[in-house]
């Protein structure tokens, strides 16, 4: 049976922290393959500053192609069909209902996601029949649910975050660096996250 770990976010924009931590789950072998969930409307996030959910998508598609592993790192578009706002137990549900015969999943989360893990619909659930990845983010603690999850302490931590790349975009600084080159090429084309678009 495959083993497959879901990286469920917004993604916007997708940046090389990601990307290095799905290379890096690869290849601790915690997955045979890595597969970015893109959610198009997160019921815990606003979405003022979202960019199109087929933007971010198709940014995910770039960046994975870019990753080490494009045969084992992919994106998929399955929240865009489901209902919203994105539930991502009514996606496990959706995905163990057609997959589950050839198919076992995990979750890769921050730990910031763990401080607010039991707002999540149906959180026991998820606890209860899913592998949780937790990777550490800075100021946050996963002993809420320490013995639910497994904490993977030596993964790759990165100074910045999604919302420090669109302030860099809004203010006119450069943020290229941060993500991979396609993506960068993208988001200038597309001016996404720019001041007037917020």
């Amino acid at each position: 049976m495959k083993k497959v770990a879901l990286y469920f976010g917004s993604f916007n924009p997708i940046h090389k922290g990601h990307i290095a931590l799905a290379e890096w789950v690869v290849e601790q072998g915690l997955c045979d393959e890595l597969i970015f969930i893109v959610s198009p409307q997160n019921p815990l996030k606003s979405t003022t500053e979202l960019a199109p959910e087929f933007s971010r998508y198709e940014m995910c598609e770039m960046a994975c192609a870019s990753s080490r592993y494009p045969e084992r790192i992919k994106v998929s578009a399955v929240e865009f069909v489901l209902e919203k706002p994105s539930y991502t137990i009514n996606t496990l549900r959706y995905l163990r209902e057609n997959f589950g015969a050839e198919m076992e999943f995990s979750l890769l989360l921050g730990a910031d996601n763990i401080e607010s893990f039991d707002r999540w619909r149906d959180y026991e659930e998820i606890l209860r029949d899913y592998r949780l990845l937790v990777y550490p983010r800075e100021g946050y603690t996963v002993e809420k649910f320490a013995d639910g999850i497994t904490f993977l302490g030596d993964a790759p931590l990165f100074d910045y975050a999604a919302t420090d790349i669109r302030k860099e975009i809004a203010e006119g600084r450069n943020f290229a660096a941060r993500v991979a080159p396609a993506v960068a090429k993208y988001i200038i084309q597309n001016k996404l996250y720019l001041k007037h678009e917020q």
